[in-house]
């Protein structure tokens, strides 16, 4: 006997609605959150889609914890700290091994915030997962796409790449054991979020973006609205070791530069900070690199020791 929506929702999804943010949780038309004075509400919302955003037959403990990551992704780019999110989920059938896997991975990532789920609804149809998450930022500190300065120093938290190395194998774009792609696919699912560094890197940078669409597409986004250019070096562009273990030579930065979906942090710093910026690194245990300067003009220039390179792919887009 299948599930019905409200069982389904009560066995898999309700009970995890209370926190000081939260004055009324599931039960109601709405929810109603808390924002306290001299706070800003910041709001994100991202759809994931059988076919498009991951492949068919994916692990649903996998799917839970990345429709999560997605969301607080953009919360950590504006410094924000997550205090509830919303689910709406299609499904072609109320499978209960799915939902057991899906809220396992979904409410993994959320109880490492205490993050309360506080509404959303469930509707029959192709796979599909949207989450709108909501964070609180201190007024006038949210880390935002128009701050970038001449002279700043350019940052990537993690490494990247991998994500698309991934979807290259998924496809068969890349000829290789379905291993490699079983262990790169899992790992790039299950991304480390960002949101302890960047609350506290907000105190030393004015401008991030979360890498979703790849490096450069994401870095041009910063670039239009902050209206400067930049200068990237690509030997300081930090790879996965799968890089080097799989001998990836030719495609290396190509999918570092241009694969997406991986949700790390690209950033822009004063100089004068570069000593505060290694030290929240060192105490979250964070990578970041260093990897270029904002500059005056309005061009985007990639250098390979010293020699400029041509820029031949276009980032993802969904149309």
């Amino acid at each position: 006997m299948s599930l019905g929506e409200f069982e389904l929702i009560g066995r898999y999804f309700s009970g995890h609605d209370k926190s000081d943010a939260v004055s009324l949780g599931i039960g109601d038309d709405c929810a109603l959150l808390n924002v306290p004075q001299g706070s800003e509400l910041a709001i994100t919302t991202d759809t994931q889609i059988e076919g498009i955003h991951f492949f068919k037959n994916t692990d649903p403990f996998l799917l839970g914890y990345k429709s999560l990551l997605v969301n607080l992704s953009d919360l950590a780019s504006m410094g924000a700290k997550p205090i509830a999110f919303t689910l709406s989920l299609s499904l072609p059938m109320a499978d209960e091994n799915f939902l057991k896997g899906f809220s396992k991975g979904l409410f993994s990532l959320a109880d490492k915030h205490s993050l309360p789920l506080i509404g959303g609804n469930t509707t029959k149809g192709q796979l599909s997962i949207t989450i709108s998450a909501y964070g609180l930022v201190e007024h006038g500190r949210a880390m935002r796409r128009d701050n970038a300065k001449d002279g700043d120093d350019i940052y990537v938290t993690g490494t990247l790449g991998l994500p698309g190395f991934a979807v290259a194998l998924g496809y068969n774009e890349i000829a290789m054991d379905k291993s490699v792609f079983n262990e790169c696919y899992t790992k790039s699912m299950l991304i480390e979020d960002r949101c302890a560094f960047a609350r506290e890197l907000s105190r030393y940078s004015k401008c991030a973006i979360d890498i979703s669409d790849g490096l450069i597409g994401d870095l041009k986004h910063i670039l239009d609205a902050s209206k400067v250019g930049a200068s990237i070096n690509l030997e300081d562009i930090p790879l996965p070791c799968e890089f080097a273990k799989y001998n990836l030579k030719e495609k290396v930065y190509d999918l570092a530069l241009y694969g997406g979906c991986d949700y790390e942090l690209l950033f822009t710093a004063s100089k004068c900070f570069r000593h505060n910026i290694e030290d929240i690194a060192q105490k979250f245990c964070t990578k970041v690199t260093r990897i270029g300067s904002i500059s005056k003009n309005s061009k985007l220039q990639i250098i390979n020791h010293g020699i400029m390179c041509n820029q031949n792919l276009k980032p993802f887009e969904h149309f």
